[in-house]
């Protein structure tokens, strides 16, 4: 009996996913499998939430798990009065995975010019990649990718946001990440549920990743926790920032490298050694400039043109908000109202550069 209403549960709850997926990807003929699958697994997620103490008092966690659990509840009660963040239920509840991340997310793009694939779908826009929940599903997506000719870069997510779709559970695959980077996680992951702009998927991590390190920072402030965590996520930023830089200046002069080498036989063998260049300089010059070992494993990386230009979705050059934030004295909520208002702009790239120079004259 007890079987029966789990299984009608999960049902109702796979209806509920499917009309709202439907909605995000519309029923073509070659996403139907997609949807489905995607709505099973969904509602199968939602269907495993448990609340937060909950998960505490039955659960067998280990001393960093329920720590983190515990950390949640008060980070939603800091984004909500500190940060005016709309958490709604997101991160009320938890899920325990039977697989070390939550989704698998394949990206793509041409051997012959940097320039990302893309997928489209109805309300929330053309986005550079595509997630499954099975790692089996996504290595036949890269498969099919790869037939194409295409480069592909295949990574597991710890955590994403349904955008206010759904409400988004605590994964276990988040609690084993280092304490500040899972505050920056939940701040970074609700920010998406604040602030969504259709269409321009770089600009809306680019925001999100800005805006979940500056939230971290201020929630350490707001503790007086111990200055040494203050002074990793300054000296972070501080790699980050370089980084940005770094990544964002090779694929501008890697666009144009393509541009101007597109009519050569060899195209393929020398760009293999345009990316060993790029690791090159890396070592030689970004390398000794940095404070913490995030971006050491860099030089070790296979590189092809849909992993850098994954890179250059994430890691773009933050310099531009970093004088908004610090034009507001790094106050989150007013550097979040400035950033909010780029919403309703047609070019929001366009728009944040607009409002620099208006600030910096």
């Amino acid at each position: 009996m007890g079987h029966r209403r789990a299984s009608g549960h999960l049902v109702v709850l796979i209806k509920k996913c499917f009309l709202k997926i439907a909605l995000l990807l519309a029923l073509t003929s070659c996403q139907l499998a997609y949807l489905a699958e995607s709505s099973y697994y969904q509602a199968d997620l939602l269907r495993k939430r448990v609340p937060l103490k909950y998960a505490l008092k039955h659960y067998n966690l280990s001393p960093q798990q329920r720590e983190r659990i515990e950390m949640t509840i008060q980070l939603r009660e800091f984004m909500e009065n500190k940060l005016k963040l709309k958490t709604n239920s997101n991160f009320s509840r938890y899920v325990e995975l039977d697989q070390p991340y939550v989704t698998y997310v394949v990206s793509a793009a041409p051997k012959n010019e940097l320039k990302q694939h893309i997928w489209h779908f109805p309300i929330i826009g053309t986005v550079p990649y595509k997630g499954f929940f099975k790692k089996e599903k996504a290595v036949q997506e890269v498969k099919k990718l790869e037939a194409q000719d295409l480069d592909t870069n295949l990574r597991g997510v710890s955590a994403y946001s349904t955008l206010g779709w759904f409400e988004d559970p605590l994964l276990s695959s988040m609690l084993n990440m280092k304490e500040h980077q899972f505050i920056s996680t939940l701040i970074h992951e609700t920010v998406h549920a604040n602030l969504y702009i259709k269409g321009h998927s770089k600009f809306n991590e680019r925001v999100a990743s800005f805006l979940g390190r500056l939230g971290a920072e201020t929630y350490y402030k707001n503790k007086n926790k111990i200055r040494e965590l203050v002074e990793i996520l300054e000296k972070e930023s501080h790699d980050e920032l370089i980084f940005s830089r770094f990544i964002s200046s090779e694929i501008k002069e890697l666009k144009e490298w393509y541009q101007n080498h597109q009519s050569n036989p060899n195209l393929l063998a020398l760009r293999q050694k345009r990316f060993q260049a790029i690791t090159q300089k890396f070592k030689e010059t970004i390398a000794p400039q940095l404070q913490t070992d995030s971006y050491k494993n860099f030089s070790d990386r296979e590189l092809n043109n849909a992993s850098l230009l994954l890179m250059g979705l994430y890691m773009s050059d933050f310099s531009e908000f970093e004088i908004v934030a610090n034009h507001h004295h790094r106050d989150f909520q007013k550097v979040f109202t400035e950033l909010k208002k780029l919403e309703d702009k047609e070019n929001p790239e366009k728009a944040l550069s607009q409002l620099v120079a208006k600030l910096t004259n």
